[in-house]
Formats: structure tokens, C-alpha cells, sequence
């Protein structure tokens, strides 16, 4: 296993934190939305660009052999 397979576990993790996580699971707003949602859709959102740079990095050890 290439270090970069671990890549996109960096935001499965933080979707998967996110209920045991006191800063995320408590009252509060975060730019007028729920701390859950926020944190949430920024970490979907940061699965493209992990998932991107994984394919591009095993594209590259590909090429090169």
C-alpha cells in the first residue's frame, strides 16, 4: 500500500468524527448554518480534490515504470 492510498481517508475521517467532535456537535452557527452542516459539506467537498490528487499520483508511479 503507496502512502497515498491513505489520501482520501483524511476526509472519510473527519466525516466519520463528526458527531464525537465537541466543537462540531454543539449549538452554535458557522457562517448562519449549523456547525454540523458546514463541517460536513467542507469535507465533502474536500474528498474531489483527495480523491483527484490519489489518481494523479498513482497515474504518475504508473507512468514511470
Amino acid at each position: 500500500m503507496r502512502p497515498y492510498h491513505l489520501i482520501p481517508a483524511v476526509p472519510a475521517l473527519g466525516l466519520v468524527l463528526m458527531p464525537f467532535l465537541p466543537f462540531v456537535n454543539t449549538d452554535g452557527l458557522w457562517f448562519g448554518l449549523p456547525r454540523m452542516l458546514v463541517w460536513g459539506a467542507v469535507w465533502c467537498v474536500m474528498c474531489t480534490p483527495a480523491l483527484l490528487l490519489t489518481e494523479r499520483l498513482m497515474n504518475r508511479e504508473e507512468a514511470e515504470k
